[in-house]
């Protein structure tokens, strides 16, 4: 409908369908806010891995209390994406922090703090971000400030157990206010894209917004002819899933990830377990023969105390999936949202914190808007939405530009085609440099409608994958020791504050003793 919103409801009662409705009810209070599903089935138990934004969506935008948060839902916290062994590239970071590498533009001769990075500290172990730091010394972010009071380094972000993460939200929705309805949706009714009504069995639901957060069911969205999806045509499609017992003790606060021949793994250390997955590309191995792929896999990243977990292809769990979005996330009274509206493979552990954006700025959207809901909203939130979805395939296409591999997997997606987008970043880099700032190459670049990632994120990941910036390989650069001498002690500083962090294990068992 068009006009002033009085009621949503949101089908699908998963993490981002809970999150969704947390976030219009508390931006928008006055809307009623109804969440159905069939809360008697379990979410997915795959370990969720998260970016940093979202603790300022959980504890900012939705004024969860962290503390409570911690001692339900026991997260754990990650510093950075860590590609253990990514085409045989020598292991390196990608952290959370990644802009505090590189000074600003206003700095006296940047150029030599830019040139020094670039050569000499991009892959030196003993230069490290807090965020990088946290992951090698497998600490986390908590620790006793100089009054002795427990405090956080904020750039960080949480791996989780979705089933106690759903329960959680849930919990928060009831005290807020937000409808739960145990039931299950069986019929949608329609005139062209318009949803006029929904039904289960034994009721219907009449809704002004109707918002589908279904998952790959996708159980209003696919009732919309005039969705067009736009297919990343990524060759990963297929993942496999399995969970093995860990010792707290033996948390990575890290995201690991690890090439394989047809895809890559990755391990997400919870605080319940090692969840561990392969994805990969349905059109280059069969089945059987990755699944015998995983298993050695698992066999090989097992921790100390489960060093011969007791795994058969009949734990494994099997997820199939196509990466790209629907280009109009609204469609008439219809929003799609989570894996119903798009996917991509979670190399950058995007998914949740990705919907969760979105689920905030379409509360943010209707909030300034007063609750109207028009064609001139719609579109600005689609083309939100467009924007954030292009980001996101832009940087996993990074990752594949300068891939190397010996198996017909890897050549043929080293050699793929990606976004035009991708070459100007790339241009960028040989042109610039290091340098943060967009630089339009031509009139018609969209460079500055990156999202989510921008050029200090490119350049982490191209640098660390073995890509070269013409500018610094034929200019003579000199970098004065004053320059050195500064990285270097402002390095060592990040050590030793590091060193005294609390590990995951002295901050559950000793500190906060849930």
């Amino acid at each position: 409908m068009d006009g002033e919103l009085e009621d949503v409801v949101i089908v699908g009662g998963g993490d981002i369908g809970l999150l969704t409705a947390l976030s219009v009810q508390k931006l928008n209070p006055k809307l009623d806010v109804t969440v159905v599903d069939d809360f008697d089935h379990d979410p997915p138990q795959v370990g969720k891995s998260t970016f940093k934004k979202i603790q300022n969506i959980l504890h900012g935008t939705l004024d969860i209390d962290e503390r409570r948060f911690i001692g339900e839902v026991r997260p754990v916290w990650k510093g950075a994406l860590y590609f253990r062994d990514w085409c045989d590239c020598p292991a390196f970071h990608y952290p959370f922090d990644p802009e505090d590498k590189y000074p600003e533009r206003d700095t006296a001769d940047a150029i030599e703090y830019y040139y020094h990075h670039y050569v000499n500290l991009y892959d030196s172990p003993d230069h490290l971000t807090k965020g990088e730091a946290i992951v090698d010394k497998e600490k986390s972010p908590w620790h006793f400030d100089a009054a002795g009071n427990l405090d956080r380094y904020e750039k960080v972000a949480y791996h989780l157990n979705l089933k106690r993460f759903a329960s959680f939200l849930r919990d928060v929705c009831r005290e807020r206010d937000v409808t739960l309805v145990d039931d299950e949706i069986t019929a949608v009714e329609t005139t062209g894209d318009h949803i006029d009504r929904i039904r289960s069995d034994t009721r219907s639901y009449d809704a002004d917004l109707y918002v589908d957060a279904t998952g790959f069911t996708r159980v209003l969205r696919r009732e919309q002819d005039g969705a067009t999806f736009r297919d990343f045509n990524f060759p990963l499609d297929s993942a496999f899933n399995v969970r093995i017992d860990r010792n707290l003790s033996e948390v990575l606060p890290a995201t690991a990830v690890d090439s394989g021949d047809h895809g890559w793994f990755w391990q997400i250390d919870t605080y319940d377990n090692r969840d561990l997955g392969y994805v990969y590309s349905s059109g280059h191995v069969d089945d059987e023969t990755a699944m015998d792929e995983f298993l050695d896999h698992v066999e090989a990243v097992a921790p100390q105390s489960n060093p011969h977990p007791d795994v058969s292809p009949d734990d494994v769990a099997k997820y199939e999936f196509d990466s790209g979005y629907f280009e109009r996330s609204w469609i008439e009274n219809c929003i799609a949202i989570g894996n119903a509206q798009g996917f991509v493979e979670p190399l950058q552990s995007t998914g949740l914190t990705g919907n969760a954006t979105a689920a905030t700025q379409l509360a943010n959207m209707l909030s300034v808007h007063g609750g109207i809901a028009d064609d001139d909203v719609r579109e600005q939130y689609n083309t939100w939405v467009r924007r954030v979805w292009e980001s996101i395939y832009d940087f996993i296409a990074i990752h594949y530009r300068y891939a190397t591999g010996d198996t017909e997997f890897w050549h043929d997606i080293a050699t793929k085609e990606f976004s035009p987008r991708v070459d100007d970043i790339v241009e960028q880099f040989d042109r610039n440099g290091l340098d943060r700032e967009v630089v339009p190459l031509a009139d018609d670049t969209d460079l500055l409608e990156l999202s989510i990632f921008f050029l200090p994120d490119f350049y982490t990941m191209m640098r660390n994958l073995g890509a070269d910036s013409v500018f610094y390989e034929t200019t003579d650069i000199d970098v004065s020791d004053d320059v050195v001498a500064e990285r270097d002690q402002y390095y060592e500083q990040i050590d030793a504050e590091v060193d005294d962090y609390l590990t995951t294990e002295e901050l559950y068992t000793g500190v906060l003793d849930f």
